[in-house]
C-alpha cells in the first residue's frame, strides 16, 4: 500500500503544528483509497494508493482525554461520509512537544488502533519538528519524519522507504512557505478551540481563502 498526502492536507496539519510550536499536536487524516483494484476495509490491494485528501486538526492541549477523542471522530466521520462521498478517516498525524522527539508515543498509537479498527491500511503521520522549523527559512523537505503502518501481529512499525508517502503537488512547501510569511497559522482552529469556543468551525472552511 502506498500513500499520498495532498497539498492541502498537508499544508494544513504543518500550519496546524506551527501554531503550537511549544505543544504536541494531532489530528485525523481523511482520504480514500484509488487504484489497484482495493475497496477498502480488509480488502484493499497491495498495489493501490491511500490518497489523504484533507484532515482535520484535534487537539494541542490534553491529547489522551478519550471522551474528547471519541466525540470528535464521531463528528468527523459523520460529517465527511454524509458531505463528502467517498471520504473517510484513514489514518491521524502528530507531532511531539519536544523539539528532537522522534518516537511515536502511545497516544498517536492509540488513536491509530481505534481507527485500523475500520480501516485496515490505517496510517500514523510523525511530523519533524526540525524540519517545520526550517520552513519558515524556505526549507524544501517535506516536514515528515516517518510514516506508520499497523501489522496485526507486530503493531505499529515505521514504513520501509520514504517513497511510501509521497506529496501530491510538488509545490506544497512552496505555498506553505507563502502562508508562514502571512502568518497563516494563526488562523487554524482545531478541535481544542472549537469545544472553547462552539463558533470555531474545526472545518477550517476560510483558511484557504
Amino acid at each position: 500500500m502506498k500513500y499520498q498526502i495532498s497539498q492541502t492536507a498537508y499544508v494544513k496539519l504543518a500550519l496546524h503544528a506551527l501554531k503550537h510550536r511549544s505543544a504536541a499536536v494531532n489530528g485525523i487524516l481523511v482520504g480514500r483509497v484509488s487504484g489497484g483494484g482495493g475497496g477498502g476495509g480488509a480488502e484493499e490491494d497491495s498495489a493501490a494508493t491511500v490518497s489523504i485528501v484533507d484532515c482535520v486538526p484535534l487537539f494541542h492541549g490534553q491529547l489522551g482525554l478519550l471522551p474528547m477523542l471519541e466525540l470528535a471522530l464521531t463528528q468527523i466521520e459523520e460529517y465527511f461520509s454524509s458531505h463528502q462521498e467517498g471520504l473517510s478517516i484513514v489514518g491521524c498525524y502528530h507531532a511531539n512537544e519536544r523539539f528532537d522527539d522522534y518516537d511515536l508515543s502511545g497516544i498517536p498509537r492509540k488513536i491509530g488502533d481505534h481507527i485500523a479498527r475500520y480501516f485496515s491500511s490505517a496510517c500514523v503521520l510523525l511530523l519533524d519538528n526540525r524540519l517545520l522549523e526550517s520552513l519558515a527559512k524556505a526549507g524544501k523537505k517535506p516536514a515528515f519524519s516517518q510514516l506508520f503502518t499497523r501489522d496485526s501481529s507486530r503493531g505499529w512499525r515505521s514504513a520501509p522507504g520514504s517513497s511510501d508517502l509521497v506529496l501530491a503537488e510538488s509545490t506544497a512547501n512552496e505555498i506553505l512557505y507563502d502562508y508562514i510569511l502571512e502568518g497563516r497559522e494563526q488562523s487554524v482552529t482545531d478541535f481544542d478551540d472549537h469545544l472553547d469556543d462552539i463558533s470555531k468551525d474545526w472545518l477550517n472552511p476560510g483558511l484557504f481563502d
